[in-house]
């Protein structure tokens, strides 16, 4: 992180706007023992803020850490087009930022590929979106830009791009291995104290008069002053324990992976053909899309199909040997955005799902961590409340 770009975050994260929470929280002592269930990057980066802000930590993960969707994700780190309106955008922005600060926190144990990404269009109505998009972009202050052909090939000489419409790169976004920034968080996490507790699914909440006791697991029970739910697409059943109703819809991906080789590509590449990124271990990925995968069956056979469409704009890919493919389940809120907080109603279970897990984990964990510990309301994540889908339904 730059001088310049640690300011920046500084900046925005002091000048976050919290006021008290209403309500019967005010009423009790700040929450010393708090469990997290579900053991992937969002859970990890929780359990290491909460614990790192001297709360009793015990995080439940059902299987092994980074099991779920953390391990099938593409992990690009991005506020870039899709992270619409204005407030989703900036809430991603600022964990972008808050990676940067992350990496000197854990002290080179976290490692993010910066640089950029590169996205470009053949045909007419998508090069007309992509500009309209980066005008936006640019009008919100984000750094991503308009290129020629010429530059688009200083940036990755090893694409073949085809005809360009339009092309653009933005600056300040990356990646990073899912599976490895989750190990790097619980372990900094355990350093801080906190237990991490697996397999151990949760089995049942126990409430009396509203207020959490405790947990039942296959591990035994545990007491706890705050619940916080970091399952993923288990999520509907967690919520279902205490009453609530947690709408998530199908969001498949998958993704097909190459044995590790010689570097071909060093940027996110949003090609027409296909996503595709190259981890530091020379392991590239490639995927279909940041929707709803077309895909839904885990064969190799798919798997040559995503890089033989790569290969399409990366010649060199033609080289690489599949490893293996990975189809994985979203969480994905029904409306698309990101679901957090205390439900009104539920005030020591705080959720957290949504669908960028990876671009927004350090943000949420730390001020999920300072709503959960210091008994305040962030403005920042005032669009996320459960309490939206309440009022729609009424």
């Amino acid at each position: 992180m730059t001088a310049m770009e640690r300011r920046r975050f500084f900046q925005l994260f002091s000048g976050i706007a919290v006021s008290t929470l209403p309500g019967v929280r005010e009423a009790f002592a700040a929450p010393r023992r708090i469990g997290i269930v579900g053991g992937g990057i969002l859970g990890s980066s929780l359990a290491y803020h909460l614990a790192r802000r001297g709360a009793e930590v015990t995080l439940f993960e059902k299987s092994r850490p980074a099991a779920g969707a953390t391990q099938n994700s593409f992990a690009w780190v991005n506020a870039t087009f899709q992270k619409r309106p204005l407030h989703y955008h900036h809430l991603s922005r600022m964990s972008a930022l808050a990676y940067r600060h992350l990496e000197r926190e854990l002290g080179g144990d976290l490692e993010v590929q910066w640089g950029g990404s590169l996205e470009w269009y053949g045909v007419s109505d998508r090069a007309r979106w992509l500009r309209r998009q980066v005008v936006e972009k640019e009008a919100w202050g984000y750094p991503t830009r308009l290129i020629d052909v010429e530059e688009f090939q200083k940036l990755e000489p090893n694409v073949e791009p085809g005809d360009v419409l339009a092309a653009s790169y933005t600056e300040q976004e990356g990646s990073i291995d899912p599976v490895k920034t989750t190990e790097a968080l619980l372990a900094h996490a355990k350093a801080q104290g906190a237990h991490i507790e697996y397999p151990c699914e949760v089995t049942g909440i126990d409430l009396k008069w509203g207020r959490l006791k405790g947990v039942q697991t296959t591990a035994g029970s545990f007491d706890l002053d705050v619940l916080v739910v970091a399952a993923g697409v288990d999520t509907p059943k967690l919520g279902s324990m205490v009453g609530i109703d947690v709408p998530l819809v199908e969001s498949p991906g998958f993704l097909a992976h190459t044995k590790p080789a010689d570097r071909i590509i060093g940027l996110v590449v949003l090609s027409p053909g296909a996503h595709m990124k190259q981890k530091l271990d020379g392991r590239l990925v490639a995927g279909m899309g940041f929707g709803s995968a077309p895909i839904t069956e885990r064969s190799d056979a798919e798997g040559e199909k995503v890089l033989a469409s790569g290969a399409q704009f990366l010649p060199k890919l033609r080289q690489l040997e599949l490893e293996r493919v990975t189809l994985g389940y979203r969480p994905l809120p029904r409306d698309g955005f990101p679901v957090i907080g205390f439900p009104k109603g539920v005030p020591d279970v705080y959720f957290t799902v949504m669908h960028s897990g990876v671009t927004l984990c350090p943000i949420v964990g730390r001020l999920a961590s300072l709503e959960i510990l210091e008994g305040v309301d962030v403005e920042l994540l005032k669009n996320y409340r459960y309490d939206r889908f309440e009022k729609k339904r009424r």
